[in-house]
């Protein structure tokens, strides 16, 4: 079957043949209805650092999928074909401590579908049943194919209170975006967005910011908050300055979420800005399983419109380059492949 794949070390995807699935006795074999890309999968890619140190090719990209369940391993219990499902693509080891005590999203020994194992940038995939979701009739495919980042905002800005708050967003990616929309349903008092690129500063309106900047300054953001600094700081941007400049923006006994991941080491004064001011930093690192997910339902099905400003881009999955080169130039959110003509 043809798939979206890293075949070999260096820059770019390609269309190519893979192995039609089976599902073991606990898989569930999904066909692909559509896929998200993801910064990820432009990492990839874009065969960066990160990339070369990670993926071992040949690989089937891609993580964000939605799809119809095609059929089942002998003792899969939960669902059955024709089904339409997405999943959840970190696959913990199920026998560690966190996987144990329901921390599995931070499992050390995690397999990620598109990074580790084969992906979903192809007609089927294959997931245990233990990561299959059932997505609610009322919310659409183009949708349902983003609960991954949908959740990773969702799990950034429900890391503490947002109601009544005032709240910074350091980078307005795709995910920042989302988390824009996210604290304004929520009851956010104020949204303060950050991004140098104007593109994203007008989505990030779009999406219920109440100012945007290019960029924070320590005065200027307490000139907005009444002279104490942010409630929160949802750290999206994974830019050493800009995390930086957040941490100095923290009111004393604020909190912050951080998920931007820094291509290297960053210097805080964490005596002034953490210790003395009291600060509870927490670390996301994707979904919790699977208390995210419920959230992340639970939003769409009360704010049906939160995400589809945020879909620029809807491409049939032979397009795939066109929606990369369209991220590379910071013109699209989200880009959603169809595999509906893929079989």
């Amino acid at each position: 079957m043809q798939a979206i794949m890293k075949t070999k070390p260096g820059v770019g995807l390609e269309l190519g043949e893979t192995q039609n699935l089976t599902p073991g006795p606990r898989d569930v074999l999904v066909r692909v209805k559509k896929t998200g890309i993801c910064g990820t999968d432009r990492h990839i890619y874009e065969w960066d650092a990160w990339a070369i140190g990670r993926i071992k090719p040949p690989l089937v990209a891609g993580h964000e999928f939605v799809g119809i369940v095609e059929d089942t391993g002998v003792a899969v219990q939960s669902v059955r074909p024709g089904d339409r499902v997405s999943g959840e693509g970190h696959i913990g080891c199920g026998r560690c401590y966190c996987c144990r005590t329901g921390q599995s999203h931070i499992c050390d020994h995690v397999d990620i579908i598109g990074v580790d194992i084969q992906g979903c940038f192809a007609p089927y995939v294959v997931l245990p049943e233990s990561n299959i979701w059932k997505v609610d009739e009322n919310i659409p495919d183009d949708q349902a194919c983003l609960f991954d980042p949908f959740g990773n905002a969702m799990h950034t800005v429900m890391a503490q209170p947002i109601s009544g708050k005032q709240i910074l967003v350091m980078g307005c990616g795709t995910i920042g975006l989302m988390a824009i929309g996210i604290a304004h349903a929520g009851g956010a008092d104020k949204i303060i967005a950050v991004d140098p690129n104007p593109i994203k500063r007008e989505y990030a309106v779009k999406m219920g910011a109440d100012v945007v900047l290019k960029q924070a300054c320590k005065e200027e953001i307490r000139d907005l908050t009444d002279r104490e600094g942010v409630d929160v700081l949802l750290e999206m941007s994974g830019n050493a300055k800009a995390m930086v400049e957040g941490f100095r923006c923290v009111r004393n006994g604020g909190q912050i979420s951080s998920l931007g991941i820094p291509s290297g080491d960053i210097s805080i004064p964490w005596a002034s800005e953490v210790i003395f001011k009291g600060v509870t930093i927490h670390g996301i690192n994707g979904r919790r399983m699977f208390d995210t997910w419920y959230q992340c339902e639970s939003f769409l099905r009360r704010h049906p419109q939160l995400i589809e400003p945020l879909i620029t881009h809807r491409l049939s999955f032979d397009r795939f380059e066109e929606g990369i080169r369209a991220m590379q130039s910071g013109d699209a959110c989200k880009v959603v492949l169809d595999w509906e003509d893929a079989r």
